[in-house]
């Protein structure tokens, strides 16, 4: 480790402060998670899971939880976060990068998933379709937000709406490419690969393709 920290130095000395610093964030914030966080908050780490930041996993109390398996890396840029009742499981080996994954039901992805820049899976609709309920949303949003700096303003209640949600499968083995979606009800198979810019919808997507478009379609079986 240290010969190779003294490589980098000499051969890329520019990478080499951005290297250590990737380093201490993995070392410090396992020893925060072991500290800060217990079963009852909901999230679980597998061994040796390594978290660049306490920021990327939220577990919203009292019901929801993630679970991350085994010898996962998660950077800093990354969002995991799920609300409500949701949960969501990634298997061993994964490689979460700037990708932003959040449940309100069930997302489930498998071991060994690698993602690029700028990825995003939810499994629910976060704001009505229809405009006049998104009006009370929003305005319930706005009137209710802090700080405040007037008056307060009673808020209509959002009556018979509820996030829309279907449960998300992604397969072992799954690489998702840069700026992919990857929305509610969609199940990819194991050992897929989905192109950059992809959008994936509700549906099944068989093992060992490759997905692409918006939305995503099945363009070569590997």
């Amino acid at each position: 480790m240290i010969a190779q920290a003294f490589k980098l130095l000499r051969e890329r000395p520019t990478q080499f402060g951005a290297t250590l610093r990737q380093y201490w964030l993995f070392r410090t914030r396992r020893l925060f998670y072991g500290i800060a966080l217990t079963p009852r908050h909901g999230v679980h780490l597998g061994p040796n899971v390594r978290v660049q930041r306490l920021r990327c996993i939220l577990a919203e109390r009292p019901s929801a939880q993630v679970q991350i398996g085994e010898d996962s890396v998660i950077y800093e840029n990354a969002r995991i976060e799920a609300y409500g009742s949701g949960v969501i499981r990634i298997g061993e080996s994964a490689v979460v990068g700037d990708a932003r994954i959040c449940a309100r039901r069930e997302i489930r992805i498998g071991a060994r998933l690698v993602t690029s820049w700028n990825v995003f899976i939810q499994d629910f609709d976060p704001h009505p379709i229809q405009p006049e309920q998104r009006a009370v949303q929003i305005e319930g949003i706005t009137r209710g937000f802090r700080p405040r700096v007037g008056p307060p303003r009673v808020a209509r209640p959002l009556v018979g709406w509820e996030f829309p949600s279907d449960p998300i499968v992604i397969g072992d083995d799954v690489w998702l490419g840069a700026n992919v979606t990857v929305l509610k009800g969609a199940r990819i198979g194991s050992g897929c690969v989905v192109a950059t810019g992809s959008v994936v919808t509700a549906g099944d997507y068989p093992a060992r393709s490759i997905l692409a478009g918006v939305p995503a379609k099945v363009v070569k079986s590997l």
